[in-house]
């Protein structure tokens, strides 16, 4: 049936989408509150229980029969948008099978380890204490002592796919528990797990010993780049100890690894982009099992202070060319291409200020530990 759907939204040009039935996003707020949506595009909504068949899901249902929701991504308004992810439904063997839940999205805590430049305390406990510095009227995070297993009444007979984020979703104990209670209800074999994850944390072997029960684990490390400038854009963390995680992961046995990296830029790294390239041809083109790895990059968000700032549109007007001849250079790098438009649409140095004030916080050196010519400035 999903695949004569496909055939009359291609034609038609109609809204078409799997979450709305099979997806649920739960997170959570800087105080602690529950939020659902059907994926993590949708606008988020605070309960108090975490219900699939919550009446705001099931008015999104309805509303959804007739044309996309006012609280999707505007993106989702887009039919050759939702044809792409249809095509992707497809490919991941996504059937028309009522609404049940097939692919659960947590994002729990948000409890993480590193201020990354590009990030904020809406998504960083670690950033809690000093980015009123930048946003003052910022959240601060209250981490839950104990997890919550808000999802633990839920019904996951038909779950397929659980992806985590976080914070930083490997020092979360509330995904161990979930997988230890799909373990218990024997749904675990036929589940694959993804984490979007900073890699500088490596899992204990009783979480492994729950990964090779599942079908199989994509780990997708958001770097952002290499040497010192992955160091300076993800404070405190250690490039070398890194990359002596993922090799780790990457020699894992007995399960399935699968790799992905990425970089979100802005001027902050952008002249960072082929020495990062270079690295990952030459150490992580693979999974364990030798599956291909993937990477890609994509343009910084305005999500916090620092994604506003460092926009590649706020590129100065002496490095435009250079910049845009980088990303030329790269035309095989997924996504390269797509950022050169951005460049230097709109100049600005608020960048540097906010360079000056990390420095003057973490006691770094900016021009010390990034590259390419605005160290010039």
């Amino acid at each position: 049936m999903l695949k004569d759907n496909f055939k009359n939204i291609t034609e038609s040009q109609d809204f078409f989408c799997n979450y709305y039935d099979q997806g649920l996003f739960i997170g959570s707020t800087p105080q602690g509150q529950n939020l659902i949506a059907m994926c993590c595009y949708q606008n988020k909504k605070i309960i108090d229980v975490v219900e699939f068949d919550h009446p705001y899901l099931q008015d999104l249902r309805t509303e959804a029969k007739n044309k996309v929701p006012a609280v999707c991504d505007p993106a989702c308004k887009s039919s050759k948008y939702h044809n792409e992810r249809l095509r992707t439904r497809l490919e991941q063997y996504w059937t028309d099978s009522g609404v049940e839940i097939k692919k659960l999205h947590l994002e729990q805590s948000l409890i993480c380890n590193l201020t990354c430049i590009s990030c904020s305390s809406r998504y960083s406990s670690a950033w809690s204490k000093d980015y009123k510095i930048f946003d003052p009227h910022a959240h601060t995070v209250q981490l839950k002592k104990y997890p919550d297993r808000v999802w633990k009444n839920l019904n996951f007979s038909s779950l397929e796919h659980v992806h985590f984020t976080g914070g930083e979703p490997l020092l979360n104990f509330d995904n161990f528990l979930i997988l230890e209670h799909l373990a218990s209800i024997g749904r675990l074999n036929q589940v694959t797990l993804t984490y979007n994850t900073n890699g500088t944390v490596r899992v204990s072997n009783k979480l492994v010993e729950l990964w090779k029960q599942a079908k199989w684990v994509r780990l997708h490390f958001s770097l952002d780049g290499s040497g010192s400038t992955f160091e300076y854009t993800r404070y405190p963390a250690n490039w070398q100890q890194v990359q002596e995680n993922i090799q780790w992961y990457r020699q894992l046995p007995d399960t399935c690894i699968l790799i992905e990296v990425n970089a979100i830029v802005g001027i902050h790294n952008v002249f960072n982009l082929d020495d990062f390239y270079q690295w990952w041809k030459q150490n992580c083109q693979t999974g364990n099992q030798g599956d291909n790895s993937h990477i890609f990059v994509k343009a910084i968000a305005p999500s916090s202070y620092g994604g506003r700032v460092l926009s590649l549109t706020h590129m100065p007007k002496q490095f435009e060319q250079h910049a845009q001849d980088m990303l030329q250079s790269l035309s095989d790098l997924p996504g390269a291409s797509d950022l050169i438009s951005l460049v230097g649409q709109q100049s600005d140095m608020q960048w540097l200020e906010y360079f000056e004030k990390l420095d003057n916080l973490r006691g770094t050196n900016w021009r010390a530990s990034l590259t390419g010519p605005i160290i010039t400035i």
